[in-house]
């Protein structure tokens, strides 16, 4: 049989990739880089980069496990925690905000595994992989990210999942008038603890090209999304599945209009929602319609 070490080292020759083994499985990590995009301008809404990344090492991913098993390699399907195989393998180090970091990327990468049947790299057991890794050395003095985090739920003993930014733009449950604003004007993603940590000083940000100014402009956002599935097309490579979701992406839409730094602008699009059958476009698009008062 082919080398397995040498035959994933040909496949994975542009990504940065890891291996280690447990029972008798040999769980490869790959990590594909991103550069993150600026704070967008006033206007628009903040899409983070990560998806992008994410949504192609997902497809990488399923191109490497056909060329695998076109090989002869037995692939198999993971169930084991991604960032305690990444720490385990020795791709990265975990942080305080449970992310992981590596010497070339920071945490600005998207993290894929690739499980075959047998052992072709260090070996570790699986209850150790199950154990929570202790976070790297110089977070335990650092603390940047938990005093940024606009939802306060990184500290070193914990990291409060459903309190985070990114858990009430996966549920839209925009009831939480808090939660609401401290999104801002971040659509799908919260980038804040990474700009600020110091595993990733040595990464440049970049602009917004002129096709995501047309994609992330709120007007196009909202009539896009507000349309139906079909409208929300063009954002499939950018949201993955959640391009599938319009009630939610709308009424996430609505609340970073009434985040804005002019809510009147979008007087009309919550005058149109108010209505909407479903509940979520209703609370932002009613948290919209106060903002406008305020004003």
């Amino acid at each position: 049989m082919t080398d397995y070490i040498e035959f994933i080292s040909k496949l994975l020759s542009e990504a940065e990739w890891a291996s280690v083994s447990a029972d008798g499985i040999t769980y490869t990590v790959f990590a594909l880089p991103y550069t993150q995009l600026d704070f967008p301008p006033e206007g628009y809404a903040f899409v983070d980069s990560y998806y992008v990344a994410s949504n192609r090492a997902y497809f990488l991913r399923k191109e490497l496990v056909k060329k695998l098993t076109d090989e002869g390699f037995e692939t198999v399907e993971c169930n084991l925690p991604y960032k305690s195989l990444a720490y385990h393998s020795g791709l990265g180090v975990p942080l305080r905000s449970t992310l992981i970091a590596n010497k070339k990327f920071g945490t600005r990468m998207a993290l894929e595994i690739i499980a075959v049947r047998g052992v072709y790299a260090k070996e570790v057991t699986v209850d150790d992989i199950l154990k929570k890794p202790e976070m790297a050395a110089f977070c335990r003095t650092c603390g940047i990210c938990e005093s940024v985090c606009p939802r306060g739920c990184i500290s070193a003993e914990s990291f409060e999942r459903n309190k985070c930014i990114r858990s009430v733009q996966e549920s839209a449950d925009l009831t939480d008038k808090d939660a609401a604003k401290a999104m801002g004007t971040q659509l799908w993603g919260c980038d804040i603890c990474q700009r600020c940590c110091p595993f990733n000083s040595h990464l440049e940000s970049r602009e917004m090209t002129e096709e995501e100014k047309t994609l992330f402009n709120l007007d196009n956002l909202y009539n896009a999304f507000s349309s139906g599935k079909k409208g929300c097309e063009p954002y499939r490579d950018i949201l993955g599945g959640n391009y599938l979701r319009p009630a939610k992406l709308t009424a996430l839409t609505l609340n970073v209009m009434a985040n804005s730094t002019d809510p009147e602008k979008y007087r009309k699009y919550a005058e149109e929602s108010l209505n909407h059958n479903d509940i979520r476009v209703r609370t932002a698009a009613q948290r919209l319609t106060d903002k406008t008062t305020e004003n």
